[in-house]
């Protein structure tokens, strides 16, 4: 891949063969976590990006219609939803250089044969659980569950939704937060002890920014690492933007942190 290549805008087109769906909803939740929290979770060569002296755990919640492959028509696509814990990260590229990138902490999924082919094609690895967006007059509650057991709750109150962010906020206006959090056009998924991440480009129509605010009532993943009652600092939403996902991962291993890491495309 060329460098204009990795260098892609959030809100660039892919070129050539790629999947193709449209997001009728989209919730991003993040909460700011101390910076040391998080260093496990980068892989090695790698940088956690810190905002206000915070590093960011965004809950991404996404309602997926018409997926499938850009050649085919849109009646062909398919319907999922998917829950990512994700943070920040300047991440290393195969010519050797970091770049803002999105890092996958906890990837999940609903429909298992989704995720099972997610994991062939990228090298993300899904875990299947019940992910459910319910819509009230005044609220949604966004729900994951796995075994009868509740892994993220969140109620977001519609009448907090508007192009203002909270004045508790920790980002100056929604634009920053916006630019910060989804303003990158490569994601990457990487394991403790793996030595390996890949890349994967993902980008979208333009939007317009509208931010809002939650309360959550379960996250399984941050209590995990001693967070008994995070609260999320403001939530982004988008409806019916559509979305482009690169079919396959760039893979990049970094054997031991005072190595260079190499990369090379897969075929």
């Amino acid at each position: 891949m060329s460098k204009q290549d990795y260098d892609l805008a959030a809100t660039a087109s892919l070129p050539g063969l790629h999947l193709v769906g449209t997001v009728t909803r989209r919730f991003l939740i993040s909460y700011p976590v101390p910076p040391e929290t998080l260093a496990a979770a980068a892989p090695p060569g790698a940088e956690l990006s810190v905002h206000g002296g915070a590093a960011w755990v965004s809950a991404c919640f996404v309602n997926i219609v018409g997926m499938r492959p850009s050649p085919a028509p849109k009646w062909m696509g398919l319907e999922f939803n998917y829950l990512i814990h994700r943070t920040r990260a300047r991440l290393p590229y195969p010519d050797g250089k970091l770049r803002e990138s999105v890092l996958i902490l906890e990837a999940n999924i609903d429909r298992p044969l989704l995720g099972t082919l997610a994991r062939w094609s990228t090298g993300v690895r899904f875990n299947v659980r019940d992910i459910t967006l319910t819509e009230a007059q005044d609220s949604w509650e966004l729900r994951m569950e796995s075994a009868g057991e509740t892994l993220y709750e969140a109620e977001i109150g519609k009448p907090s939704i508007s192009t203002q962010l909270a004045p508790s906020s920790r980002f100056g206006s929604a634009g920053d937060a916006d630019d910060f959090l989804l303003g990158v056009s490569y994601g990457a998924d990487w394991q403790p002890g793996s030595g390996a991440i890949r890349l994967l480009a993902e980008t979208h129509d333009p939007w317009d920014t509208l931010v809002g605010t939650c309360q959550t009532k379960r996250h399984a993943f941050l209590e995990s690492r001693g967070f008994t009652a995070p609260e999320a600092d403001h939530v982004i939403t988008m409806t019916d933007i559509p979305h482009y996902f690169a079919l396959r991962g760039i893979p990049v291993t970094c054997v031991d942190p005072q190595e260079e890491c190499s990369g090379s495309r897969e075929g």
